[in-house]
């Protein structure tokens, strides 16, 4: 039972935690990297010391994929008072009242000639066509 608990607790701090980005492949090593404004540093359980600085560096960004994800918190949380507030079918509702969010497939070029496919969050690919315009 315990084993259940951690899994949750992993998906819902993977949710909350938007500012990752996943390189899938590319010129840049292919693991989870942190997001942090204008800079991306690979997950600190890589081993890894490299940064990438996207100020004014990225050529030009190119949407491969859109999804639309369940927000997993927010759905575990509305089905959760909902289930404790109206019974079952309380649970129902909260799950279908959830949020969704959009996770996007990138090609990302960068000035110095790099390349890399990688999965963010909307929000961080926003963030991105911002740091392209500097």
């Amino acid at each position: 039972m315990a084993g259940f608990f951690d899994k949750i607790k992993r998906e819902v701090e993977d949710t909350l935690d938007w500012k990752k980005i996943k390189v899938i492949a590319g010129a840049l090593h292919a693991c989870e990297w942190d997001f942090n404004g204008g800079m991306m540093t690979p997950d600190p359980a890589t081993g890894r010391a490299e940064c990438v600085a996207l100020m004014g560096e990225i050529e030009s960004l190119t949407i491969q994929t859109e999804e639309s994800v369940k927000d997993l918190a927010n759905t575990l949380g509305l089905t959760i008072a909902g289930g404790v507030l109206a019974g079952p079918l309380g649970a129902l509702t909260g799950y279908f009242l959830a949020g969704k969010r959009k996770e996007v497939c990138v090609l990302v070029a960068l000035k110095d000639g790099r390349k890399f496919l990688a999965v963010m969050d909307q929000r961080i690919y926003q963030q991105m066509v911002a740091l392209s315009m500097m």
